[in-house]
């Protein structure tokens, strides 16, 4: 691009500019949209970027412009935090640049954690002010920043924020084209760039040239195929040959015509050709630093001082090779860069990127930027290089994992076998390669690394990881053979003892030796209390947890949490005691406290970037059903997407099934439910954890099949020795009786008493009584003993079995003749239903008694409108109060103990409920709507 036409509007894209116009007033008006843009290098994306952003900056719009590389692919979020620069990414590249624990892996990864701040800073920016976000040349964008683009794509229907994408159609990525497709399905602009036409070429040609071309002129640039930057090119080429000239307001060609013209990429490297000789070399070096650069970085490795830098800097601006921009430099072309950097051979090229990371790395600059300047040069890694590498390896591998997987082994190949850099190197490869999921190679590479040396603590630091990457992969026994091996041999180092002990203590209660990993776990907490490690003692701790019962384990849980504090190594593990501890809080009746300890982890998870985030929000989601609030339940389940884990699943389609079941949506419990029938087989202690999933599937049954079908579904769960298991059943085998005894099958309603009774025998809890309580009494026709569970069920949180309960009691006061009694007890089984939208269950209660002639009063319930303010739920209410009152969702979800996406998903359901397209007219009703309430 010339410096003619910079800041110029573009030419030739009238059409394009109405829809970019168009976006940009609908986001200063408080709604946000998605444009993606794409056509050839050259075609004009960036000059449309350029004058979107020009439109909003008038509007009153904040806006940002990231810049794809092809050299910066490997580093995450590099293009996202340099485009929003400053103290806006500040926190962002502080999460990217900390430093793991030493030998620490399963603990929060610093990418995840960065993409999570970046989202958050976002929200912050719009809740100031509408945002255009632009990111040029995203086929390059590295795999985080593309993540976070779809993030952001799913919440412009909620916040003002126009997402602007401008992308060439070579080369194909498949993770881009998967996001193209996205947001295409998100309602997402197409622009797509083609040739300009020959007037309007000619129009550019004049705007750059001062004049008229005459017809020689724009048969010449004809040839630019209707390439703008192509044909400006041209022009310029013209200029400095000398070979067109201004006459009476009209430019014209002069000379003979048949002379050839070069290519773009020829006109590209004539203007370059202009350049001094002192300018050329610096700017080659320049164009290894990406498409954008400081001057710091440039003076870093070139080794010049700023002030000896300037007269270059100023002659490649004043030749159209570089612009200025937010205090940086940035090659006003990706294709000038480009040709920068291929005039340069490729093995000076190798050459020059080790010297850039070598001056980086004195620098002090970070591990991933020097590393990535290695990866472009790996025939040039020498001793130097190798030295650093094994220096760094643990560090590169926590900060940019993808860069460490392909980087380290180049690397270590340049090793003699028994070279000591090879350890940690390996070190490094096996920790990037377990936090992105790859256990296969993650094992390979760490049984490799156990046979390079024979020295006990590395023996025992590679049985750790591998021990704990068999883990993850469930081959509990083949983990356990490690850490014995590791263990058996002498000379372990105290550290390495105490942790193994905890991964064996771990393993051992999953083969059948529960009373040996207890002991194990005991021995464990012991060595580290006497060493005083944090992380050997909360783990420890952990794992007494689990083998203990709900009020011991409680104990344990906070002793844990006490000890881990915020140490960084140990976020992971407190985000996992933290959803232990509301698991047994609920499980002993105090639901209040279990609810702030569940909250506490979600936000917790968020933050930190834990890949337990997904673990934790399906946790919420089952307490929530739990306690009633089904709606805050969806909103937690509904969005959860990506690589989830088969409890993430179960859960996920098991809890929306059950919602929808139960509220009569048949075709979203039918979706979720085959959904659910791709799993993998359920057994173990895995069928605990697909509760919701065996009563939606009931509940299905009965409302397609009759109650024979649905009392099938659930029949093989009354084993009494099954309650290790099936841990969750007292939800259901109280439903189980009902539905037995309606069959006739007076067996299988005794053996579902018969194991709730055993259940709440085995450790008196609240819910395991109650429900034992309750089947006894449908099984007995004992109305005052339901109508007694059932106040009991108003006092702890649970308005399913509240109405089930009233429900049962209903039906025997009216076989009894009691009408009156069976209608107050069926209006509190409806209002209780009500409360949940539990359509199906109305209907039932309703058609059950209705046999018996008991009908409910005609105002005895009114059902939840499903539009208007009226139709909000009471966490919605909240959130749209503090939307009115201007807060971010960041700030939403602090006020509320909830997690950001959280939110964002209530922030959505609201703009629907309401029928509004932003949250400004969130605000402007909400104050209509006080008015009108008294």
């Amino acid at each position: 691009m010339t410096p003619a036409i910079i800041g110029a509007p573009p030419v030739g894209r009238d059409d394009e500019l109405v829809v970019l116009r168009g976006a940009v007033t609908t986001l200063a008006g408080g709604r946000g949209g998605i444009v993606w843009i794409e056509g050839e290098p050259g075609i004009g994306k960036s000059t449309l970027i350029a004058a979107t952003l020009a439109d909003a900056a008038i509007r009153q719009c904040q806006g940002y412009r990231a810049v794809g590389d092809e050299l910066g692919q490997r580093l995450p979020l590099r293009a996202l935090t340099d485009g929003l620069g400053g103290d806006a990414a500040a926190e962002v590249v502080a999460l990217l640049h900390r430093d793991a624990g030493r030998g620490q892996v399963d603990g929060p990864d610093a990418v995840p954690a960065a993409v999570e701040r970046f989202l958050a800073e976002i929200d912050h920016l719009c809740a100031n002010a509408p945002v255009v976000l632009a990111f040029d040349d995203l086929q390059w964008a590295d795999e985080a920043s593309l993540l976070a683009w779809h993030r952001l794509s799913s919440a412009v229907d909620q916040m003002p924020l126009l997402l602007v994408s401008a992308c060439r159609p070579v080369p194909v990525r498949p993770t881009v084209a998967g996001l193209r497709r996205s947001l295409v399905s998100r309602g997402a602009l197409v622009l797509s760039l083609g040739p300009l036409t020959s007037r309007d070429v000619a129009s550019l040609v004049g705007r750059v040239a001062g004049a008229v071309p005459g017809p020689r002129l724009r048969d010449t640039v004809g040839h630019a195929g209707g390439n703008p930057l192509y044909a400006c090119e041209l022009i310029d080429v013209l200029v400095r040959e000398q070979r067109i000239k201004v006459d009476g307001g009209i430019v014209e060609l002069v000379g003979p015509a048949d002379l050839p013209l070069p290519a773009l990429g020829g006109a590209i490297r004539n203007r370059l050709s202009f350049l001094s000789p002192e300018a050329t070399p610096v700017l080659r070096i320049a164009a290894l630093l990406g498409a954008d650069f400081s001057v710091f970085d440039l003076a870093t490795v070139t080794g010049r001082s700023t002030s000896a830098l300037l007269p270059v800097l100023d002659e490649a601006t004043a030749a159209g090779v570089l612009a200025e921009t937010g205090g940086r430099l940035e090659f006003r072309h990706d294709l000038i860069r480009e040709a920068l950097y291929q005039a340069t051979p490729a093995s000076a090229r190798s050459a020059l990127h080790r010297q850039v990371a070598g001056a980086l790395a004195e620098a002090g600059l970070p591990v991933e930027q020097v590393a990535a300047h290695l990866m472009a040069a790996p025939d040039a890694i020498d001793g130097w290089a190798v030295d650093w590498l094994a220096a760094h390896a643990e560090a590169l591998g926590y900060r940019a994992p993808d860069l460490a997987a392909e980087l380290l082994p180049v690397a270590e190949s340049r090793c003699e076998p028994g070279d000591p850099r090879r350890r940690p190197m390996l070190r490094g490869r096996a920790h990037a390669l377990f936090r992105m999921r790859r256990y296969e190679e993650a094992e390979a590479v760490a049984r490799h690394a156990r046979a390079v040396s024979t020295d006990a603590a590395w023996a025992a630091e590679t049985a750790w990881i591998l021990a704990l990457t068999l883990y993850s992969c469930g081959r509990y026994a083949e983990s356990l053979s490690v850490v014995d091996e590791a263990l058996a041999r002498d000379g372990v180092p105290p550290l390495w003892q105490a942790r193994l002990r905890v991964s064996r203590a771990k393993a051992l209660p999953l083969v059948g030796w529960r009373d040996d990993g207890k002991a194990e776990a005991l021995r464990a907490l012991l060595e580290g209390e006497q060493l005083g490690d944090r992380v050997t003692i909360g783990y420890a701790l952990q794992i007494l947890y689990l083998l203990a019962d709900h009020e011991g384990g409680l104990d344990y849980v906070d002793r844990a949490l006490e000890v881990v504090g915020d140490l960084p190594e140990t976020l992971d593990l407190r985000v996992a005691l933290l959803t232990n501890r509301a698991y047994n809080l609920e499980a002993l009746g105090r639901a209040e406290p279990a609810a702030a300890a569940m909250r506490e982890a979600l936000m917790l998870a968020e933050r930190v970037g834990t890949w337990r985030l997904p673990t934790v929000q399906a946790q919420t989601a089952q307490q929530q059903i739990d306690v009633g609030q089904w709606d805050d339940a969806w909103a937690e389940l509904e969005p959860m997407s990506g690589d989830l884990g088969l409890f993430e699943r179960l859960v996920r389609c098991g809890g929306l099934a059950f919602i929808a079941a139960h509220r009569d949506d048949r075709d979203a419990c039918e979706q979720h439910l085959r959904m659910a029938d791709t799993l993998p087989p359920i057994t173990g202690y895995m069928r605990g954890n697909a509760s919701l999933l065996f009563m939606a599937r009931a509940v299905d049954a009965e409302q397609h099949r009759g109650q024979a079908a649905a009392a099938a579904v659930l029949a093989d769960t009354v084993d009494v020795d099954d309650v290790g298991d099936l841990y969750e059943r007292y939800m259901w085998l109280p439903d189980l009786v009902r539905l037995a005894l309606a069959i006739g099958d007076t067996d299988l309603a005794r053996a579902a008493v018969v194991a709730a009774e055993a259940d709440a025998a085995t450790e008196p809890l609240p819910r395991w009584l109650l429900a034992a309580r309750r089947a006894r009494a449908m099984l007995d026709g004992d109305a005052a003993a339901l109508l007694a569970v059932a106040e009991d069920y108003r006092i702890s949180p649970a308005p399913l079995a509240l109405g089930q309960t009233c429900e049962e009691a209903a039906a025997l006061l009216a076989q009894a003749g009691d009408v009156p009694g069976a209608r107050a007890a069926l209006s509190d089984a409806v209002r209780a239903y009500l409360e949940l939208g539990a359509g199906w269950d109305v209907r039932r209660a309703d058609a059950r008694l209705r046999g018996y002639g008991v009908r409910r009063g005609p105002r005895t319930v009114r059902r939840r409108p499903t539009a208007g303010w009226e139709s909000l739920t009471p966490t919605e209410v909240r959130v749209a109060a503090l939307v009115a009152q201007g807060r971010s969702n960041p700030d939403i979800a602090a006020e509320m103990l909830l997690s950001r996406r959280t939110v964002q998903t209530h922030v959505s359901n609201i703009l629907a409920k309401l029928g509004f397209g932003s949250r400004i007219e969130i605000a402007r009703d909400a104050e209509r709507h006080d008015r009108r309430t008294p």
